[in-house]
């Protein structure tokens, strides 16, 4: 049974045990892994990126997600995490929340001041 590692930055959040040919998204609402998103899986809000340094055990981009994307995300290891399947043991980091990493900012620049 393929493995999801899921990262915040560098920081572990959680190891969970997937179904193949799950979706991340799936498998991180499974295992209580706290990953954005609003369009309930159908491409659309974007808000459910993920990086994946190694893709051999994902499903290759589908036409709607690479086109969301962008070929420059994708080469970066970019993916939609309601859109990408699972199918071996992989790594997924989930970006910080814009909203948390301003405030971490400006909270970070007025220290400094």
């Amino acid at each position: 049974m393929p493995s999801i590692t899921f990262y915040n930055g560098t920081s572990l959040l959680k190891k969970i045990e997937a179904t193949k040919g799950r979706t991340i998204l799936a498998t991180a609402k499974q295992g209580r892994v706290a990953l954005r998103h609003k369009c309930g899986g159908k491409a659309s809000c974007l808000t459910c990126k993920v990086t994946i340094p190694n893709q051999s055990a994902v499903s290759a981009p589908e036409p709607k997600e690479a086109r969301k994307l962008g070929e420059s995300n994708l080469e970066k290891g970019l993916r939609l995490s309601c859109q990408t399947r699972v199918y071996g043991d992989i790594e997924a980091v989930i970006p910080e929340d814009p909203y948390k990493a301003r405030i971490r900012a400006l909270l970070e620049q007025a220290r400094q001041e």
